[in-house]
C-alpha cells in the first residue's frame, strides 16, 4: 500500500484509538497488535465486533484510491462466497486508510495451540474449507496474496473463513533484502515464510535505493496467480497437519527456489501418504506443476476427503454459518435435536463406507464414528447463547446420543465441560437433567487418556461438590440417585489407567484411590444426613451395594451403615423406614456376618413397626440375611421367637414373608435344629402338623385362622392394654384347669363403662376363644407396637426422642458403630442403663 517503505519520517506516532476518534460508530475494544505497516485493534460496532486495520497516512503521494476500489470490487466478487471473510468496509480519510471486516475470535494458528487439539477429521476438515475457499474466491478471478495460518480463521464450530485479502501488497519481493517481506508478510514475527518461491526476484527495476516497493505501474505488470495462493495454502496444510511445523522459514524458502533444500524429511513426516501426497503437491516449485483447488479437491473426494464432506456436511452446516437467515442459538439446538439421529445414520454409514474404500486402514475400527465431532462441536458453540430451559434440556439430549457413539476422547475433552457447565445452570430442570446425562455420559467411557487420568479428582469430582448442597430438592435428589455410579465408574477408569499403565507405581493408585474415597465420602455423608429423607431414600435405593464395593469394608460399615441405622430413627417417613430394610442386605452381604450383632436390634425393631409394609420389609430382609447366612444361629432363633407371632398378624402379606422366613430357616439350619426349635416356637400357630417346612404353601395352609382386622386394631389402639391381656389370660387359665370359664362380665363388673364397651365391641367383632389365645401368643407383640403408638403421640406432640431398645449383649457393637449425625437424641436402653449420644 503505497510506493515506497520510508517516504517522511512522522514527527508523532499516534495510538492506534487515536484515529478511531473520528468515527463516532465505532468504540475502541483492545489492541490486536501493530506493525510499522497496519495498527489493529478490535471495535464494537452496532452490529458487534469488527476488526479495524488501520494505515497511517504520512505521505499524499501513495495511491490508496486504487487499492480502496480494488479492496471493494473483492468485496463484491466474494459477496456469495461461504467460506471467503474480504474486508466489508475501506474508508479513507486526510490522516489514515481504515480496513473493516467481522472479527472472528480463533485463527487457525492459535486454534492449533488450543486445548481441545484439533483431531485427524478435524484437519481434514479444516483442509477441505481452505481448498473450497481458494476455489470459491479464484472462481471469480480473485488471488488472496498472503495465505497463512493467521489469516485463516476458524468459528468455534470449526467454520473456515478465509480472511484478509491483501490485493494492496506486492506481488514480487527481492531476494536479497528481507525488509519488505518482514514489512509486509512477516506481522508474527515468527520468520515462517508462505510466499510462493516464483515471487521472490533478483532485482525490482533500476531503482534500488529506497524504492523498496512496487510503483503502481509496476503493479500491474506482476498480478497474483492461483499457483501463488495453492503454494501459500499448501504450506498451511502442512502446518496444520505437522501441529504447528511450518516447512519453510525465509532463508529456507529462498534455498527451495534455487533448489538447494530439500523438503523429503519434511514430507516423511505425514503418516497419511494421500496428506503427504496433497502437500507435495501444493508445494513444487514449480507453478505449472500445481492444480487448481477444484482439481485438488476433485482428486482427494473419498480419499483424503470423504464423501460426505461434498454430499452432506458442507452443505449442512452452511445452514448454522449463514448470515441469511441468522439462526439464534436455541433454533439452532431446535434444529439439530430434529436431525441428530438422521445425521448419526448417516455419518457411521458413510464413515464404513470411506474406511473399507481405503484397503488396510482399520483405525476407526471399535473406535466410535470419529466423525461425530464435527457435530458436536456443532452443538457445543451453541450452548453458552442457549436462552430457554426446553432448549439446554433438548441439547443434553443431543450430547447424550452423541457419547452413545463418539470416542472416549470426544466425550472427556468435548462434551464433558460442558455438561459440567450445565450442572451450574440457573434452571433446577436443567441441573437435574445435566447430573443424569453426566453419568450416562461417562458410562460410555471405557479407555482413559494418558492426558485425562485424573479427570475424576481433578475435575468432576471438585465440581460436583456444591451439588451436595444444592438449594433445590430435586437436584440432591438426581445427585443421590447417580453419585453411586459415579462412583464405580471413577473406580473403573482408574484400575483400567493403572493397568494399562502398568509402570505407574503402586503407591501412586493408592493415593489416587485415597483421594477419591475421601472426596465421595464427603458427599455421600452430606447427603445421607440431608434434611429431605427423599434424598437419603433415593440414595439407598440407587446403587449402595455399589458404593460399598467402591469404599470397601471398613468404610462401608463406619461411612454407610452407621449412617443408615439414623434412619429408623424418623417415625414420621415410613418410606425411609422400608427402604432402609430393603436395602441393608446389600450392605450386611459386603460387611460380611460379623455385622451380625449390629443388625439384630435393627430387625427387631423393624418386626415391632408402626407400619405394616415396613414390619414386612423388615422379614423380608431377615429372610434374605439368614439365606446369605450372614445372622448367626442365636440371632435367627431370637428373630423367630419375636416374629412367629406374626403368624397370627391379620395382614396376609406378614404372614406370607414370616412364612417365608420359617421356610429359609428350615433350608438352613439341619433337620435336628428345625424339628427341636423352630417347631417348638411355631406349633401354636398350627393347626395340623407339617412336616417339610421348607415348603411355604404347606406352612401357610397349615396356618391357623388369623385375628380378625377389626380385633387387632381396635386393640392396638386401646387405652389399657394390660387389662384386657390379663383379663384374656385369666379366662384362658379357667379354660385350661375345666373351671367355670370367666365371662367378660364378670371380668369386667368392677371397670368403666368405657373399659365395658370396648371389650363388649370385641366380642361382637369376632374374638373367639381361639383368637383368645392368639392375642396371648402375640401378647409381647401388642405391647411394643401400642407401646410405640403412644411414643409417637407423644413425640410428634412436642418431643423429638427416638428410641432403640437393644440387648446388653451388643451394646459395646452398637456403640462402636451408631454415628448419629442428625438432630435427634437417640437413647439406647442396654438393660436398666440408658446411653445417651
Amino acid at each position: 500500500m503505497g510506493n515506497q517503505l520510508v517516504g517522511i519520517a512522522p514527527s508523532q506516532i499516534f495510538p492506534v484509538e487515536h484515529y478511531l476518534t473520528e468515527h463516532s460508530d465505532l468504540h475502541f475494544d483492545i489492541n490486536l497488535g501493530s506493525t510499522r505497516f497496519f495498527k489493529v485493534a478490535r471495535a464494537r460496532s452496532q452490529e458487534g465486533l469488527i476488526v479495524v486495520k488501520v494505515f497511517a497516512i504520512h505521505d499524499p503521494s501513495l495511491p490508496l484510491a486504487a487499492h480502496k476500489t480494488r479492496v471493494e470490487q473483492i468485496r463484491t466478487s466474494l459477496a456469495s462466497a461461504v467460506n471467503c471473510l474480504p474486508f466489508q468496509r475501506a474508508i479513507l480519510s486526510d490522516k489514515a486508510g481504515f480496513l473493516m471486516r467481522e472479527y472472528v475470535k480463533y485463527s487457525l494458528y492459535d486454534r492449533i495451540s488450543t486445548r481441545p487439539f484439533l483431531s485427524l477429521i478435524e484437519k481434514k476438515w479444516i483442509a477441505f474449507q481452505l481448498l473450497y475457499a481458494l476455489h470459491q474466491c479464484h472462481k471469480v478471478g480473485v488471488c488472496h496474496g498472503d495465505i497463512k495460518l493467521e489469516n485463516v480463521t476458524v468459528t468455534s464450530w470449526h467454520w473456515v473463513l478465509l480472511t484478509d485479502f491483501a490485493s494492496f501488497k506486492p506481488t514480487h519481493l527481492p531476494e536479497d533484502n528481507p525488509a519488505d517481506f518482514s514489512y509486509f508478510f512477516d506481522t508474527s514475527r515468527r520468520r515462517t515464510c508462505y510466499i510462493a518461491p516464483e515471487r521472490f526476484v533478483k532485482t525490482l527495476g533500476g531503482e534500488t535505493n529506497s524504492q523498496l516497493l512496487l510503483t503502481e505501474e509496476n503493479l500491474k505488470k506482476g498480478d497474483l496467480t492461483p499457483a501463488m495462493d495453492i503454494f501459500s495454502a499448501g504450506c498451511v496444510l502442512a502446518e496444520l497437519f505437522l501441529d504447528g511445523h511450518p516447512p519453510f522459514d525465509f532463508s529456507q524458502l529462498l534455498a527451495y527456489r534455487c533448489g538447494e533444500f530439500s523438503l523429503d524429511k519434511y514430507l516423511n513426516k505425514f503418516e497419511d501418504e494421500n496428506i503427504r501426497a496433497l502437500v507435495g503437491a501444493m508445494i513444487q516449485r514449480d507453478p505449472s506443476q500445481r492444480l487448481s483447488a477444484e482439481l485438488y479437491l476433485s482428486q482427494e473426494r473419498g480419499k483424503l476427503f470423504p464423501e460426505y464432506f461434498y454430499s452432506f456436511l458442507h452443505s449442512y452446516v452452511l445452514i448454522f454459518s449463514a448470515t441469511s437467515p441468522i439462526l439464534s442459538p436455541d433454533e439452532k439446538i431446535e434444529r439439530l435435536k430434529k436431525d441428530v439421529h438422521n445425521i448419526i445414520n448417516l455419518l457411521k454409514s458413510e464413515e464404513e463406507k470411506y474406511y473399507e474404500s481405503r484397503e488396510g486402514d482399520g483405525k476407526n475400527s471399535g473406535q466410535g464414528c470419529e466423525a461425530l465431532v464435527l457435530i458436536t462441536s456443532l452443538v457445543t458453540s451453541c450452548i453458552r447463547g442457549l436462552h430457554f430451559s426446553n432448549s439446554k434440556l433438548q441439547c443434553l439430549e443431543i450430547l447424550l446420543e452423541l457419547t452413545s457413539f463418539t470416542t472416549a476422547e470426544t466425550v472427556l475433552d468435548r462434551i464433558l465441560p460442558y455438561i459440567m457447565f450445565f450442572i451450574q445452570d440457573q434452571f433446577p430442570r436443567v441441573r437435574v437433567c445435566a447430573l443424569h446425562t453426566l453419568t450416562k455420559a461417562l458410562s460410555y467411557v471405557k479407555t482413559v487418556p494418558l492426558s485425562d487420568s485424573n479427570v475424576f479428582p481433578e475435575y468432576i469430582l471438585p465440581a460436583l461438590t456444591s451439588v451436595a448442597h444444592d438449594e433445590a430438592v430435586i437436584v440432591r435428589a438426581a445427585f443421590a440417585e447417580n453419585i453411586a455410579e459415579l462412583a464405580e465408574i471413577s473406580l473403573r477408569l482408574l484400575e483400567h489407567w493403572q493397568v494399562s499403565h502398568g509402570e505407574t507405581p503402586r503407591n501412586s493408585y493408592e493415593s489416587e484411590l485415597a483421594t477419591l474415597h475421601e472426596m465421595m465420602q464427603q458427599m455421600v455423608a452430606t447427603l445421607l444426613t440431608d434434611p429431605q429423607n427423599v434424598v437419603k431414600q433415593t440414595l439407598i435405593e440407587n446403587g449402595i451395594t455399589k458404593l460399598c464395593v467402591f469404599f470397601g469394608k471398613q468404610k462401608a460399615n463406619d461411612v454407610l451403615l452407621s449412617h443408615m441405622i439414623t434412619f429408623l430413627n424418623d417415625k414420621d417417613d415410613k418410606q425411609l423406614r422400608g427402604s432402609f430394610f430393603d436395602c441393608i442386605v446389600g450392605v450386611a452381604a459386603y460387611i460380611g456376618v460379623h455385622s451380625s450383632p449390629i443388625l439384630l436390634p435393627l430387625l427387631q425393631q423393624g418386626l415391632t413397626d408402626c407400619e405394616e409394609f415396613v414390619v414386612r420389609k423388615a422379614i423380608n430382609a431377615v429372610t434374605a440375611l439368614t439365606e446369605l447366612s450372614l445372622l448367626h444361629k442365636c440371632a435367627l432363633y431370637q428373630l423367630l421367637e419375636e416374629s412367629s407371632c406374626l403368624l397370627a398378624h391379620p395382614n396376609l402379606w406378614i404372614r406370607q414373608a414370616v412364612v417365608g422366613f420359617i421356610s429359609a430357616l428350615a433350608r438352613t439350619l439341619n433337620i435336628v435344629d428345625v424339628q427341636c426349635k423352630v417347631m417348638a416356637v411355631i406349633q401354636p400357630y398350627l393347626k395340623h402338623q407339617v412336616i417339610q417346612l421348607e415348603q411355604e404353601v404347606l406352612v401357610l395352609n397349615g396356618l391357623r385362622p388369623c385375628v380378625p382386622r377389626v380385633v387387632y386394631d381396635c386393640i392396638v389402639r386401646c387405652s389399657d392394654l394390660q387389662l384386657l391381656i390379663q383379663t384374656l389370660i385369666d379366662r384362658q387359665r379357667s379354660r385350661s384347669v375345666q373351671m367355670t370359664p370367666i365371662t367378660l362380665t364378670t371380668a369386667l363388673q368392677h371397670q368403666s363403662p368405657q373399659q365395658n364397651s370396648l371389650f363388649c365391641r370385641l366380642s361382637s367383632d369376632g374374638m373367639t376363644e381361639d383368637v383368645e389365645d392368639q392375642l396371648i401368643l402375640m401378647a409381647k407383640l401388642l405391647h411394643k407396637v401400642h407401646r410405640y403408638n403412644n411414643a409417637d403421640k407423644k413425640s410428634s406432640a412436642g418431643g423429638k426422642v427416638r428410641k432403640v431398645r437393644v440387648s446388653s449383649k451388643i451394646k459395646h457393637n452398637l456403640f462402636y458403630n451408631l454415628i448419629f449425625t442428625n438432630c435427634h437424641v437417640c437413647e439406647i436402653y442396654c438393660s436398666h442403663t440408658k446411653f445417651d449420644f
